[in-house]
């Protein structure tokens, strides 16, 4: 399994409007997405993460080159984002799932 993690800076006041359209966006199926966390910084409230756990690489990959993450995910919450960001793809070494 992978995990990708987004940070980047909204726009003041932009917190509701960002919820609203991960909500829209969390219902179009991506292959090889297994889960997505939008979260936001409680020390700098202007500051999201969002954490994505892949079932592998290859599939972010494919996902992070289509027409649909550009068109469809970038165009739709970059409004919101200001300034630099980052991203980072991990690989899980070690895992435990206390939801269960």
């Amino acid at each position: 399994m992978y995990v990708r993690i987004y940070w980047g800076k909204t726009q003041p006041g932009a917190w509701p409007d960002i919820e609203a359209k991960y909500r829209e966006l969390n219902a179009i199926p991506i292959p090889g997405l297994k889960a997505r966390w939008v979260t936001q910084d409680t020390n700098d409230p202007d500051s999201m993460f969002t954490i994505t756990l892949w079932q592998d690489i290859e599939s972010i990959r494919d996902w992070e080159a289509s027409p649909a993450y550009r068109e469809t995910f970038l165009a739709a919450v970059k409004p919101f984002l200001i300034g630099s960001h980052t991203v980072s793809l991990c690989e899980v070494k070690v895992a435990s799932d206390w939801s269960a």
